[in-house]
């Protein structure tokens, strides 16, 4: 798919430099209250491999700079001739995916990381056939601490009312953007990288965490005029202080 707008800078190196720049040249940090939030978009398929692989890989990241992020999951589905769509791996991914949209749904974006991520990282971690149901749902928001009343509230709309309407919408929102790839992540609308038949395709700054880290980095700076969280204000090198 083509890109809408252009990254603020897909050369790893380059963009170290320009990490070390703004954290010359600003010392403003920025705080809860006045951060423009980068918007990093997952679109997977709940009980796809590939997903899990590059879930796990973006979770120390996401962590690490979740104050200043909002994580959006979006799930692909295959288009039946009806219009309607159904899920690769069968009905319990398609329950998988509406577990953690219901999920979403019901956080806010400082919320997404210790409410989402870690909800949708407890079910992988229980297993592809453990997806999808009811039990592996309700034990995950439980071991994720989840207050009773969002927690009921999620459960609510993942088997209540309209919840299949729910997951046809999202999917169908997926096709309509072009993605049709488990995994594919997008920072602000633009692909950085797919993980796609046990390999990484498509990543020109990299698909290592720190790749992540310094794509993360530079595009908060760039929507925040220069301004950046901690854990992207990195050591001066040596050879640039000297300067």
């Amino acid at each position: 798919m083509s890109l809408s707008r252009p990254l603020p800078n897909c050369d790893s190196s380059r963009a170290a430099v320009e990490l070390c720049s703004f954290a010359c040249c600003s010392s403003a940090a920025l705080k809860d209250d006045n951060i423009v939030r980068v918007e990093v978009d997952i679109f997977v398929m709940s009980k796809c491999p590939d997903a899990l692989f590059a879930e796990s890989a973006l979770a120390p990241v996401l962590q690490e700079l979740k104050d200043s992020l909002s994580i959006n999951m979006h799930f692909i589905g295959q288009k039946k001739d009806d219009g309607t769509f159904s899920c690769k791996h069968g009905p319990t991914e398609c329950a998988g995916n509406l577990q953690q949209l219901c999920v979403q749904l019901h956080s806010k974006s400082y919320q997404r990381y210790d409410w989402l991520y870690k909800f949708v990282l407890c079910e992988n971690k229980q297993g592809l056939d453990a997806i999808g149901t009811f039990t592996t749902a309700a034990s995950c928001l439980k071991k994720i601490g989840m207050p009773v009343a969002a927690g009921t509230k999620m459960m609510g709309c993942m088997y209540g009312p309209g919840h299949d309407e729910l997951l046809q919408q999202d999917m169908h929102n997926t096709a309509a953007l072009g993605v049709a790839t488990s995994a594919t992540i997008q920072v602000d609308g633009n692909t950085i990288c797919v993980r796609d038949g046990g390999e990484w395709k498509d990543c020109p700054a990299g698909y290592e965490p720190e790749n992540f880290k310094e794509i993360f980095c530079a595009t908060i700076a760039s929507k925040n005029r220069g301004r950046l969280p901690e854990a992207c204000r990195p050591a001066v090198p040596t050879q640039l202080a000297e300067v």
